[in-house]
């Protein structure tokens, strides 16, 4: 029922990039580059962190990769604090380096989210996005290990403990946490994609109440 979206939601981050003026771009997970080469012709500046340096290395050398992304090398929780103090305008966070068994790099520590989070706490007026929402609403199949990913109550509990004025949500696939000037920009996607989120359950109920009705 419904429909759901497992991809970059490109079209609510330009909306956060435009009214938000935002320069930045930050991915952790690079994998093949497409979600960094997307960045790369939209933001000024694009950085991606990959644990395994010879993804990074061939991803880099694509003949079609965005010259204003600059690759890092490296588990994100180690990465991202040094790179956090580097960035010089506002900042949207692509949080999408978790473990997916395309490697066997960083499977000792699969989800290293919680310290990407915590890298980012001064802040405030980043846009943080976390993929993969459905990993944290219950446990994962092997080979996975579950006690290194956090809950999803886990994860809000510390958004809102370090951003306490930003809006915390999920749609699609995607957790937000979006600081208060951008929030009405969350609001009108929801409200622009409701019918195609919801509608066929809508549909449904209608359905169920006519019959009951006759």
């Amino acid at each position: 029922m419904g429909y759901i979206s497992f991809s970059m939601p490109k079209e609510i981050v330009l909306k956060f990039k435009e009214k938000g003026l935002i320069a930045n771009f930050v991915e952790t997970g690079t994998f093949q580059g497409g979600t960094c080469f997307w960045a790369g012709g939209h933001f000024d500046r694009v950085y991606t962190i990959e644990i395994d340096p010879e993804i990074s290395k061939v991803t880099a050398a694509k003949p079609d990769c965005p010259k204003n992304i600059r690759f890092y090398v490296g588990d994100s929780k180690d990465v991202l604090p040094d790179l956090v103090k580097e960035l010089e305008g506002r900042t949207i966070f692509w949080l999408d380096g978790h473990w997916c068994n395309v490697t066997e790099l960083g499977k000792d520590k699969e989800c290293p989210l919680i310290d990407e989070i915590k890298a980012i706490v001064h802040l405030k007026d980043a846009v943080i996005l976390i993929d993969d929402a459905r990993a944290f609403l219950g446990p994962l199949p092997p080979p996975h290990d579950n006690s290194q990913w956090p809950r999803v109550d886990e994860i809000f509990l510390l958004l809102k403990k370090q951003f306490p004025d930003n809006l915390v949500s999920i749609a699609d696939d995607v957790i937000y946490c979006i600081p208060p000037d951008l929030v009405n920009v969350f609001y009108d996607d929801w409200i622009n994609n409701f019918k195609r989120r919801f509608g066929q359950e809508q549909s449904l109920l209608n359905k169920i109440a006519n019959k009951f009705k006759k």
